[in-house]
């Protein structure tokens, strides 16, 4: 386990608010047949998108089987899943180009701030893209956060003090986004090892079965 999520890390959130998706209220859409919720109330701060069509919904414990959506989780989900009482999924199950899911706000980057970090499901491949200003964020794979999440992290010092959308699309879990003082750390020597040796492994499957 990594002790990256720690408060003396933490650069504060700037002007964006609710990084963390804890302090949304549910309210229920009347007579809605899938149980959806209000996505300003409980998501204040964020606009979603399916696409690139705004919404002013949002599944609430729930996940669409064959459509593209956003799904807010909590608070009587295991609770040592992800951080706090609540959590984010967005989703395309069917890989629909043009339905791509994503949450954004516009805001201010602390002036100290190196990097952005979050925390989701995947160690291997980050299902999202993140952007600032229209800028793509490349992101790199910090660390274990518990044994089911793991923390991502970006570049953000060329923005600091700067105003502008954050925005998060495509599908996976997500929660506790936050800036830091720390910047993101070079690979190891142990994980550039460990990396090698997934790709040798790779190759050998793949010559000694053709079709993987």
């Amino acid at each position: 386990m990594l002790a990256g999520f720690v408060a003396g890390t933490v650069c504060g959130q700037g002007t964006f608010q609710n990084l963390d998706f804890e302090n949304g209220s549910l309210i229920p859409i009347p007579g809605d047949p899938f149980g959806r919720v209000q996505f300003s109330p409980a998501m204040p701060g964020w606009t979603g998108y399916v696409g690139t069509n705004q919404i002013d919904w949002i599944l609430h414990n729930n996940l669409f089987l064959g459509t593209a959506g956003i799904a807010i989780w909590g608070p009587d989900q295991p609770p040592d899943f992800f951080n706090g009482q609540y959590y984010v999924v967005l989703q395309n199950p069917l890989g629909v180009p043009t339905d791509v899911p994503a949450i954004s706000q516009t805001g201010s980057i602390p002036p100290t701030a190196l990097s952005l970090r979050f925390l989701t499901a995947d160690a291997f491949a980050v299902g999202f893209s993140v952007s600032f200003a229209g800028q793509q964020i490349p992101l790199s794979y910090i660390g274990q956060n518990n044994q089911f999440t793991y923390i991502w992290g970006g570049d953000i010092s060329a923005f600091a003090g700067q105003a502008g959308e954050l925005r998060f699309r495509g599908s996976g879990y997500l929660d506790s986004i936050q800036f830091s003082h720390e910047p993101i750390p070079e690979p190891t020597v142990l994980g550039m090892f460990a990396f090698g040796a997934l790709l040798l492994c790779w190759r050998f499957v793949c010559r000694c079965n053709p079709t993987a």
